[in-house]
């Protein structure tokens, strides 16, 4: 019974992996990552019994074999250790909700010609959401222009805002940033040129929010967080490719 409920777990968490690929021709190092783990899951599931024969013979055949053996556990305990780690982390940041004014920072995603994608609109939902709360916070919209995208995200992101009923006044555009360090890097430069609140709210989707105020803390900011929340069929790729990130970042300061 534990290895049926292995093999549709694997078929499960594969078909959710694969959703991204088949809805949108999303495929990055978090769904590969995704459909890698679930196809050993459901391999394990099927074929459990000659899994274990296998493994009996590596650990009792004398020689670097158990050794090889002994490296893959430590491999496989030291990947679960890091995902659960950061994972706790990426979960903790998101208590850190904004408690008096402040500058917002709507951190840009893809967009498709004009349109914004659904991650990004459900940033901009989150930041619309709570400027029309907060009348007195400013809002800088922060992200350039993609090879495939006709307009930059700093651009569709206020248009989008103007049609969502925020003022013009309260809107400044950040149009050259390529990653989430410069976004956030560019817009402080606005924040001391426009003498705009320095505690930041930043906006994006729950799984990006430890990394961004990480980078935001660095750079001398009070950092509060607006997730967004992420459509459920997306959510594991871009949280395993998150952590993967953020595991990447670590290792670069270790060096």
């Amino acid at each position: 019974m534990p290895y049926l409920a292995l093999t549709i777990l694997g078929i499960l968490l594969g078909l959710w992996f694969l959703a991204p690929f088949f809805t949108k021709r999303i495929l990055n190092i978090g769904n590969l990552l995704g459909i890698i783990i679930s196809l050993c899951i459901l391999i394990y599931g099927l074929f459990h019994t000659e899994v274990h024969h296998m493994a009996t013979m590596l650990w009792n055949h004398a020689g670097w074999t158990r050794g090889l053996c002994i490296v893959l556990l430590l491999f496989l305990t030291l990947g679960v250790g890091i995902f659960l780690c950061n994972s706790i982390r990426i979960v903790l940041a998101l208590g850190r909700r904004p408690n008096q004014p402040c500058t917002v920072i709507i951190l840009g995603c893809k967009v498709y010609g004009t349109k914004a994608s659904l991650m990004l609109t459900e940033r901009l939902d989150a930041a619309a959401s709570y400027l029309k709360e907060h009348p007195e916070a400013d809002c800088i919209v922060s992200g350039g222009k993609g090879a495939d995208e006709d307009i930059s995200e700093a651009a569709c992101m206020y248009r989008y805002l103007l049609e969502h009923a925020v003022p013009i006044h309260r809107i400044y555009l950040e149009d050259t940033s390529t990653t989430t360090r410069e976004n956030l890097l560019f817009s402080s430069e606005i924040i001391k040129r426009q003498r705009l609140d320095s505690h930041l709210a930043i906006v994006s989707n729950e799984f990006h929010i430890y990394r961004a105020m990480s980078i935001a803390r660095k750079l001398g900011f009070d950092a509060y967080c607006l997730p967004a929340k992420t459509a459920w069929w997306l959510f594991p790729t871009y949280f395993v490719r998150e952590v993967l990130a953020i595991v990447s970042e670590d290792l670069q300061r270790l060096r």
